[in-house]
Parts: C-alpha cells; structure tokens; sequence
C-alpha cells in the first residue's frame, strides 16, 4: 500500500516500521514476556508486508491539516486538504487527487500544485529505492529474512537501536507487546537525512501480540537534527504519533499521524509547525466486487 501516507510523513513512518520491526533485539528485563527477538522482527515485517498486499487497489480519504504555532502558543495558520487516494502496490504507484481545501472545493490551480508536488515525491521515491536496492544487489539471497524497509535493509534498522521488551498491556481486551527504543551509541555513522534522524530517534511502541501489526508509536527526538533541502532548517525538537486500528479479518489500517517540529530555519526564522494526517473511508476492491470495510468510517479516532 504504497501511498498510505502523505509524503512528508514517509521518512517518520519508515522510522516507524523500523522501530516496530525491531521489537526486543535487546535484553529482555526480567518479568516481560520470553520472546525471541529476531524471530519476532521478521514476523512482524512479514505481517505488515501482507496487509500492505491486501490493500493494493484500494481507495481511501486522506486528510492533511497542517497548522503553524506562534511563540505565544496559539495557531497562526491552519490548512486543511482532503485527498481521495488509490493505493499502489509493488509494482504500480498509487495516485491521489485534491478534492478540499479548508472546507471547499479545490481550485484547478490548486490541484495542478498538488499533483506536481506527488510528482515530485513520487521521482525521489522511485530514485532512493533504485539506490537503495543498487547498493544490496550483491544480496540477491535472504531477502525474506532481511527485507528492504524502506530504503533500508531490516537488519540495517535494527543495528541502530537499543530495544527494550518492557512488558505487556490489554488494550481493547487484546494482548500488545510494549517496547521501548532509543538510539544506539555504536550505531554507524549518519550518511544522510534519514540515518541522522534514525540516530537520534527514541519512544515506545506497542505490537498487537495477536496479528503482530503496529497498533502505536509515540517517538521523540533525542538531539537537534539538521535538515537540508528545500527546507533547510536546524530542527530543535521532534515529535511523531502514530495510532493504528484493527479491521477485522487480521487487517489492520492507519487511523492518526500526527508530527511536530521546532527549531530554527536557514535564515534563523523560528519554526514550529505541526501536521496531523487522519485516514478514513476505506474501500477495497475484488474483481467483480466492491466492498466498504467497516470499522473506520470516521477520520477521528
């Protein structure tokens, strides 16, 4: 489901799968659950890779606000854009059209930027994992056990984090495994955007222990992050949540995703702005049948 995520949430939510996907690859505390934490990694992976399978062709709304914070606390700026999307697959990129922006129709002009924008993204994407897989073809053997996730290979992912099985919870009487990470001191070098916010990414976790999908995340970052680009910026602080929702059938699909930054940009301007992308309406399609799931029909959790 290759387009399940706005674009500047992709880089988060990579940093989200791998952080689930590295669920005790340290010491196991004593009186938390007896896992296998390798084990455990790989079929949490290969259970995300299968509902990602299972959406492919499916239709979805996808509502982004993006607000602007004052230094007095208050909102300066909120937008809000609706987008009906079509999720891809592996082979086939997904699309998704602007249909709203702050409660009314989109203009053409709007929708011309916005396609651009996805087109943009969607270049950069295709570039990184052409990259990315470059750089592993010499491992043409044990991708099920070492996957790319993301522009990363899983064993990448784990090396960089120190992982905690702190216990277990019930939650919505099912069992979830809860986990904490924190960047690895011995973790290699950062090469790029991605390694220097993986390196400085820390927060809790919590694994449906049933169908081994992400049901939470809420993560931090450690130590400022400097961005470069087109939105050069010295990022101060950091904060990511992601709520997951089961569907039935062990199907499970985003619901929330919310993100804050703040710091300085390049020209020393204060920033501080959040974004919120709420999922909802989803539909998938069969060959000759078209169903609405049930369970998600708002955007609010």
């Amino acid at each position: 489901m290759s387009r399940r995520f706005a674009p500047c949430a992709a880089v988060l939510l990579a940093v989200v799968a791998g952080a689930s996907g590295t669920a005790g690859a340290g010491a196991v505390p004593t009186g938390t659950p007896d896992v296998d934490a390798r084990e455990l990694v790989r079929r949490v992976v290969k259970s995300q890779r299968r509902v990602e399978a299972a959406f492919a062709g499916s239709t979805f709304d996808q509502r982004e606000v993006k607000t602007t914070w004052g230094a007095d606390g208050r909102a300066k700026e909120v937008v809000s854009r609706l987008f009906y999307v079509l999720s891809g697959d592996a082979d086939v990129a997904g699309s998704r059209d602007l249909v709203e922006v702050d409660g009314r129709p989109a203009t053409e002009d709007e929708k011309r930027k916005a396609r651009e924008e996805d087109e943009k993204g969607r270049k950069r994407r295709v570039e990184q994992k052409a990259a990315a897989e470059a750089r592993q073809a010499e491992r043409v053997s044990g991708d099920e056990d070492d996957p790319l996730v993301g522009r990363r290979r899983l064993s990448e992912l784990i090396d960089r984090f120190l992982i905690r099985v702190v216990g277990e919870e019930i939650v919505e009487g099912r069992p979830a495994y809860v986990l904490e990470f924190s960047p690895d001191p011995a973790a290699p070098l950062a090469k790029n955007l991605g390694d220097r916010a993986l390196n400085a990414l820390a927060g809790r976790v919590l694994i449906d222990a049933v169908d081994l999908q992400v049901r939470s995340v809420v993560a931090h970052l450690t130590k400022p992050v400097k961005v470069a680009g087109g939105i050069a910026a010295h990022v101060k602080e950091g904060e990511v949540v992601y709520t997951g929702q089961p569907l039935g059938g062990d199907l499970w699909f985003p619901c929330v995703v919310e993100l804050r930054v703040t710091g300085k940009t390049a020209l020393f301007f204060r920033l501080d702005t959040s974004f919120r992308f709420e999922f909802a309406n989803l539909r998938r399609f069969r060959v000759d049948t078209d169903s609405r799931t049930a369970g998600n029909q708002g955007s609010i959790p």
